[in-house]
């Protein structure tokens, strides 16, 4: 019998992470569900299974994305930028104010499901604190930019009135030269 080609499965986690969060915004995080999610991609409940075997294997991935999403920011930073890691999140506030929601929104998800799972996210917070803290002469000062950054964020992701696109971008301007003042 002549060998029969063989054809892999399309890996479709890409697929089904991007209709977790749809489902997320559109519907709001109570509406996440496998079932959910298996017709927003267009596949069976079992192709969703196969891929996320939970729907907490599913909801770690969102956060794993979120934060690799993170990691690839600050990897854009150029090396000579000072005191990087406060920068990095200002960055990251000026990239969530020109996009969607989407991904912040899976750490909603996450948290309404199963607020253990916020744990990568809490050391990565926590590392990036303390780093702050240590890359001015002005740790108080760098702190308190990095809560305003992340209060910001948390505003804009519950979409709270917020001024517009304007006065965010004046928000991040401000932050970013009372950091540079705080070196």
């Amino acid at each position: 019998m002549p060998d029969q080609p063989q054809t892999r499965k399309r890996n479709s986690s890409p697929r089904i992470l991007a209709a977790a969060r749809t489902i997320a915004v559109r519907d709001g995080v109570a509406h996440v569900s496998i079932e959910a999610i298996a017709r927003e991609a267009g596949l069976s409940k079992g192709g969703v299974l196969h891929n996320f075997p939970t729907k907490r294997v599913l909801m770690e991935a969102m956060l794993e994305e979120m934060l690799e999403e993170h990691r690839a920011l600050h990897a854009n930073l150029p090396e000579t930028e000072p005191r990087s890691t406060l920068r990095q999140h200002l960055l990251t506030l000026r990239s969530f104010s020109r996009s969607d929601s989407d991904l912040s929104m899976a750490i909603l998800a996450v948290a309404a499901v199963e607020p253990d799972l916020l744990e990568p996210l809490r050391n990565v917070l926590k590392t990036d604190l303390a780093i702050i803290g240590s890359e001015t002469n002005d740790p108080t000062t760098a702190r308190i930019l990095f809560f305003a950054l992340q209060g910001i964020r948390f505003h804009k992701l519950l979409k709270l009135p917020d001024g517009g696109s304007a006065v965010l971008d004046d928000l991040a301007a401000r932050i970013e030269e009372m950091d540079d003042d705080a070196s």
